[in-house]
């Protein structure tokens, strides 16, 4: 691990304020989520800059450690997972005109993305696909609306936390709203009703900025996000493939079914009437997936190892590529039993970090 972000991290966390001696009292949100399944596909907090890993990072990992080192403050440790935490909140309730990308250059892509996706495994205007943006934390209203529903403080109250943020945390620090891990977030959720929402997906500028930098173009970036999410609106669909969880311990059975998305995923890009990817576009997106993965064997989150990730995904590239029909889309339920075949021959994937240079 890069020593300057271990020491920039500590300097900023024991300079900061503590939240007691702070104009205001920590939040805690009053609105409950409890028995709602969520997939959230890039879980982050600021003390993974510094926590060791048992394998090798990926590009991925030091394009997120440096962007966290390159302008950490004291500020920005003491109020991040707040500000992280309000950003996905409002991504639930938000039924406001939606734009993807800080200044809406996404938007386009987006919709075709979501149409493409619609047809493919026939879910027309199912799912509500959401954009996450760092400008949401600066602007006094939305910050408004995010403390009195989320957070059950009166306006008043609410007011005062959001001239503090704008007027005060938003112009001293360098790391909040303009970090990209503030709008960091990617998941499906399936509200099924609760709060007046049905299925959603939210992707965030950053996560798909630092993706960028990583090294993936931020179009195939879009189309392989988008498709692992639809690929857990899928399963939200089909509560029956694993009745008693996908494995005996939360672990594997967060892995078994992070894995299946990654799986749809390479089947739905590849496919001659789905994303119509290339080799080299196929590249990029197992690329994607490789930088994406974790070494976290023991956590709740594990969504599987780089090449676990990446084999997963090849793995649907293949079942797209053997159709005996060309351009025949399987079912959903055809396409789980294939992955369920494969499984265990993806999850003993060794870490070849060379699989690109030998997949040909």
């Amino acid at each position: 691990m890069n020593v300057s972000i271990d020491e920039s991290f500590n300097v900023a966390k024991s300079s900061a304020t503590s939240k007691s001696n702070s104009p205001l009292e920590k939040l805690s949100p009053t609105v409950s989520l409890e028995g709602i399944e969520v997939f959230n596909d890039n879980p982050f907090t600021l003390s993974q800059v510094i926590t060791p890993s048992a394998c090798a990072p990926t590009l991925f990992n030091t394009v997120i450690n440096e962007s966290v080192s390159s302008n950490i403050d004291a500020l920005g440790a003491e109020w991040y997972d707040l500000y992280a935490e309000m950003n996905f909140y409002y991504s639930l309730t938000d039924t406001n005109e939606q734009y993807f990308g800080a200044h809406g250059e996404y938007t386009n892509l987006v919709a075709k993305i979501t149409r493409g996706l619609e047809g493919f495994w026939d879910m027309p205007n199912e799912v509500s696909v959401r954009g996450q943006h760092n400008s949401t934390l600066n602007d006094s209203d939305k910050i408004i609306e995010i403390l009195t529903f989320w957070y059950g403080l009166p306006e008043e109250d609410a007011a005062s936390y959001a001239d503090y943020f704008v007027n005060f945390i938003n112009v001293e620090s360098t790391f909040l709203i303009e970090s990209p891990l503030v709008s960091f977030d990617g998941f499906a959720i399936a509200l099924d009703g609760q709060l007046d929402q049905g299925d959603i997906i939210v992707i965030g500028d950053g996560l798909i900025e630092l993706a960028a930098e990583a090294g993936v173009d931020s179009k195939v970036v879009w189309s392989g996000i988008m498709a692992h999410e639809w690929g857990h609106q899928i399963q939200f669909n089909n509560g029956n493939w694993y009745p008693n969880g996908a494995a005996d311990n939360a672990p594997e059975a967060t892995r078994t079914t992070e894995l299946e998305a990654d799986f749809f995923t390479g089947y739905y890009l590849t496919h001659k009437r789905g994303g119509t990817y290339n080799w080299k576009s196929t590249e990029e997106f197992l690329t994607l997936f490789f930088n994406i993965g974790d070494c976290s064997f023991t956590s709740d989150g594990h969504h599987g190892t780089p090449a676990q990730r990446m084999e997963a995904a090849k793995q649907g590239y293949i079942l797209a590529q053997s159709a005996k029909k060309k351009g025949h889309i399987l079912d959903a339920e055809t396409v789980h039993e294939s992955f369920l075949a494969i499984l265990d021959a993806v999850v003993g994937q060794e870490e070849d970090t060379n699989f690109l240079a030998v997949a040909k």
